[in-house]
């Protein structure tokens, strides 16, 4: 069986108490006063889509990021050994707004998926299902975006 890079990850890392407004900030810098880098950066890095959303959990503010890239593991571990200036400067703000430290993560990655790995669970929605589910919700959403006018 031919291994494959893993193309999408999900992260999540609680927000320091009292910075979810820094982070609401940080945020703004990659889409305004730092976009240029950001955007270099990711295209470096092989990064394709970065999304970052805020979540209210039962244990307080939680950013949740999704990374897409043709080899994620590859990207995380470009960016967690990076020595560019932006690179340098976003693992900073991680560790001021989340308390962690990238560096050293990087022996955590695997750039293909293990060839036999223990599965416990995996489910996969039948493609009828899904359609007729992703209909009824953008019909759903589209509706309540209307109401809201």
């Amino acid at each position: 069986m031919e291994r494959s890079p893993l193309t999408k990850i999900v992260l999540t890392f609680p927000i320091q108490a009292g910075k979810v407004e820094a982070w609401r900030r940080f945020c703004q810098e990659l889409s305004g006063s730092r976009q240029r880098q950001y955007e270099a950066s990711r295209r470096r890095l092989g990064i394709t889509h970065e999304r970052m959303a805020l979540m209210e959990t039962s244990f307080g503010a939680t950013a949740v990021t999704t990374l897409e890239a043709p080899d994620v593991a590859r990207a995380l571990g470009l960016l967690i050994s990076s020595d560019h200036a932006f690179d340098i400067w976003y693992r900073e703000r991680l560790h001021e707004l989340h308390g962690i430290h990238l560096v050293g993560y990087e022996r955590y990655s695997q750039s293909m998926l293990p060839q036999d790995p223990d599965i416990h669970f995996d489910w996969v929605a039948d493609s009828a299902i899904v359609e007729s589910s992703s209909s009824a919700f953008m019909m759903k959403s589209r509706k309540d975006k209307e109401d809201e006018r």
